[in-house]
């Protein structure tokens, strides 16, 4: 089936369907903007989809829409990024259609794109040629605050770089580069003329090396900042490593836990392998797999280096992730176990002995979330680690050890809840809708929804157990997986018991953002 654009002038609508219509204005100055292209999109039925452009008055429509919920979408000429109707995160409100529904004179607010743009100095005020700009930005994503890195940019022959197509938010930039007169220089390392053996520290806007001491940069929407970043040139270090294995480029730890390529050069001197062009500071090295014509990372350790020095292999350690899953209740027909650390993902396939071992490019520690994937039905009871007293389902990762865990899966009689948001016993959209587990430690158990255009909303696999079903009116970049952000609202939430008795729909009242 194929939805027909609305036609103005001939709106010849065809039994039992209906009509969407609305007008795409500038989020701030709240004026029609024409050229826009408009997307509806069943929600059921992805194939299902039609587009039209916006007219002189900002207005767009659809006709002969099937009943259902649809998701609307507005896109900029020449911006590859599309905005969802009143998006959060991966969240947008569907548009309801049906009878008694409200569909037509829909107003999509779409926001403006900001942009960064700035010019990376030497401690000479001249222009660092072919720079390269890594781009931070704080969000909230899946309910967690984070540091996400959006992308690279280069700078050109004048130092200057421009990043386009930005939401409002608060953003953090870092620079990489070479000294113009080095970049020929690893040629002759082996004989290391002092005056040209220098190297750029990765240097973050505020001109500081440090990444806790960055400066933010507050981008309002559709606003524009221009930045200045100085370099300044340190002798370099350099650093050998003993032993037969491959090194791959050395890592720095930015912001956020991301990680950036160093920039230096892995030289082969006399059978030997050398890095060169590396500034003093903390970097992650890693070898290659020999045996892995995938390119997968071998062994690895994070070293500070003040000065020339040689790293032997056995200082080199792997990372591992493995363990055993015992399960209550029935085993899945095939089972991945993902853990979340941060900004680092991996996964570990449970194999019919119950056996698993995560895989990553590369394998790093710290505080994971762990869940299931390909598991309908069941979930993460508890894990322990080396005989330690159980967790929920998160775990801490010791980089350089082999991390062995003991995991047990159960399986639980999932539950769905349906309802409204109301606010006045009027249907209220656009409402972050959250059911939250009694233990709060037990993120993985948090259920989210956005109320669609007629306050209805969906919350499925939901474990037994006691909750809080909270309904908030603007639950944009809260961090709801915080116990520290969420516990003020609890109180005016619903508790619900699952499983329940009565199946039927509810009605949650939305309550107000509080201020931060």
């Amino acid at each position: 089936m194929r939805l027909v654009p609305l036609l103005f002038f001939l709106a010849l609508r065809a039994p039992d369907t209906y009509v969407v219509t609305g007008t795409v204005v500038d989020h701030l100055q709240n004026r029609p903007l024409n050229y826009i292209l408009v997307t509806l999109t069943s929600t059921q039925d992805r194939k299902l989809t039609v587009s039209t452009i916006t007219a002189a008055d900002g207005r767009f429509g659809f006709n002969n829409v099937p009943a259902g919920k649809y998701s609307l979408s507005a896109q900029r000429r020449g911006n590859s990024q599309l905005q969802l109707y009143r998006h959060d995160d991966q969240y947008s409100t569907a548009i309801a259609v049906g009878p008694g529904l409200a569909a037509e004179n829909i107003v999509f607010p779409l926001e403006a794109p900001g942009s960064i743009s700035g010019t990376v100095l030497d401690q000479n005020s001249e222009p660092v040629q072919d720079a390269a700009i890594w781009l931070f930005r704080q969000v909230v994503s899946g309910g967690r605050s984070e540091i996400q890195m959006l992308a690279d940019h280069r700078g050109d022959n004048a130092g200057a770089f421009h990043a386009g197509h930005l939401g409002p938010g608060t953003y953090f930039v870092a620079v990489t580069a070479r000294p113009w007169y080095a970049r020929g220089f690893p040629k002759m390392a082996s004989q290391p003329n002092p005056e040209l053996d220098t190297a750029y520290p990765v240097t973050y806007y505020g001109d500081t090396t440090d990444p806790a001491s960055a400066s933010p940069i507050h981008l309002a929407e559709g606003g524009s900042a221009s930045i200045q970043i100085n370099l300044r040139a340190v002798p370099a270090v350099h650093v050998d490593l003993n032993g037969s294995a491959n090194l791959a480029n050395p890592m720095v730890e930015a912001l956020g836990g991301n990680t950036i390529p160093a920039n230096a050069t892995i030289l082969g001197i006399n059978g030997r392998q050398e890095v060169a062009g590396l500034a003093p500071g903390r970097y992650i090295f890693r070898t290659m797999a020999g045996d892995d014509r995938r390119g997968r990372f071998g062994p690895g350790a994070r070293i500070d280096i003040a000065g020339n020095t040689t790293i032997a292999s056995e200082d080199l350690k792997s990372t591992s992730l493995s363990g055993q899953v015992t399960f209550e209740g029935g085993v899945p027909e095939q089972l991945f176990l993902e853990f979340v650390c941060g900004n680092n993902r991996f996964i570990g396939r449970v194999v019919k002995d119950g056996s698993f071992r995560a895989t990553g490019q590369p394998l790093e520690g710290g505080h994971c979330e762990v869940g299931l994937e390909n598991a309908a039905g069941f979930y993460v009871k508890s894990i322990a680690v080396r005989g330690a007293k159980p967790s929920a389902d998160a775990v801490d990762i010791l980089e350089g050890a082999d991390n062995r865990l003991v995991v047990v899966v159960a399986k639980g009689a999932m539950s769905a809840l349906e309802g409204f948001t109301v606010r006045d016993d009027k249907p209220f959209s656009s409402a972050m809708v959250l059911l939250l587990p009694e233990d709060l430690a037990r993120a993985s158990w948090i259920r989210r929804d956005q109320s669609d255009s007629d306050g209805s909303f969906a919350l499925t696999n939901v474990l037994p157990g006691r909750y809080t079903l909270l309904a908030i009116e603007d639950g944009k970049e809260l961090a709801y997986r915080d116990p520290a952000v969420i516990q003020p609202y609890l109180a005016q939430g619903v508790a619900v018991e699952f499983p329940r008795r009565d199946n039927s729909p509810v009605k949650i009242n939305a309550i107000a953002r509080r201020a931060n």
